[in-house]
């Protein structure tokens, strides 16, 4: 099979889910009575969602793949926002220079987390729970509970808009992509994921690849900030751990993108992943499915989705089993 055919027939295999996801809903809310499903208006919100939500999958997934649960996404996710984006007012600076400043402060945020997580050697859900407590105080304190606003400062609300999302979205994509498939970091990544102690055993060093994952990490989740005080105007701070909040979304996109990553590049199979959620989420309203149903369906869904990859294998030690059964019988 020629290397173009293949790579053809592995991005097929990618989109594939979302699509045959939003044919069913399509035809089900057409069925209902529910015609602006997936169209339209809703079709945008649809890919907004995903970009928002895949972004933070993205994020998880860089730490969780690799056993590092993080509780202090959220918390990363609104200092970062409140830091560049109240900059931004106090200098008067543009939309760029506005996202910059907000990637800048997350990567920082997220190094710091991964300094701290390695300096004190405790279990990363332990010291995120920590870091989130702090980073909600700090953005508390220095803002006196305001936050970050934006309404009125629509120069400043185009990160939710068409096409600055996308050109968004692309530009992070292509970034994750060099460095997951084209650089040392990604090769190491890669190895710790696949045995960790195997992989320092070879010589791979882990504190410096878990440091940098924590700092890409920042950068998505300030990313996905910025979308969304884009849609909202504000941001406001959180206390209490309710920032932990934010990772509820995170899982199913995060768990498609790892089944899908044998055909392609992780990262955009996240992002398949958020899209399939987004589709699925946009069809329960648009049918009238109440919030509390919404979760628990959303849940169920997870399960079996984690079910599925997780005995993923055992479907293809069956095949195998099936083959050579046909063939000594064939003989």
């Amino acid at each position: 099979m020629g290397k173009a055919k293949k790579v053809s027939l592995n991005l097929i295999k990618m989109i594939i889910l979302p699509l045959v996801v939003y044919l069913i809903f399509f035809i089900l809310c057409r069925i209902q009575g529910a015609d602006k499903f997936g169209v339209g208006t809703d079709l945008m919100v649809i890919f907004r969602t995903t970009i928002y939500t895949g972004f933070i999958a993205l994020a998880v997934s860089y730490n969780l793949t690799s056993g590092r649960f993080d509780f202090s996404i959220g918390a990363v996710l609104i200092l970062s926002t409140i830091f560049g984006v109240n900059i931004s007012l106090q200098f008067g600076l543009g939309p760029v220079p506005m996202l910059m400043l907000c990637l800048i402060s997350g990567a920082v945020l997220g190094t710091i987390s991964g300094f701290v997580y390695i300096i004190l050697r405790l279990p990363p859900m332990i010291v995120s729970l920590g870091v989130a407590m702090i980073y909600e105080a700090i953005g508390f304190i220095i803002t006196k509970g305001r936050g970050a606003n934006l309404i009125g400062k629509e120069e400043l609300l185009i990160w939710s808009k068409q096409p600055y999302i996308y050109i968004l979205c692309i530009a992070i994509l292509i970034v994750l992509f060099i460095l997951l498939n084209k650089t040392q970091f990604g090769y190491n990544t890669n190895s710790l994921r696949s045995g960790q102690q195997i992989a320092v055993n070879t010589g791979i060093k882990e504190k410096r690849n878990t440091v940098i994952c924590y700092a890409i990490a920042g950068v998505l989740l300030a990313g996905a900030g910025v979308i969304n005080i884009s849609i909202l105007g504000t941001m406001p701070p959180n206390l209490g751990l309710a920032s932990i909040a934010y990772i509820q979304n995170a899982f199913l996109p995060m768990f498609i993108g790892n089944v899908l990553a044998k055909y392609g590049d992780r990262n955009i199979g996240v992002i398949m992943g958020a899209l399939t959620q987004s589709i699925i989420t946009s069809a329960f309203g648009s049918l009238g499915i109440s919030s509390s149903w919404q979760l628990i369906l959303n849940s169920i869904i997870v399960i079996c989705f984690f079910a599925y990859a997780y005995n993923s294998y055992r479907i293809v030690e069956f095949e195998m089993f099936k083959q050579k059964k046909k063939k000594a019988m064939d003989e």
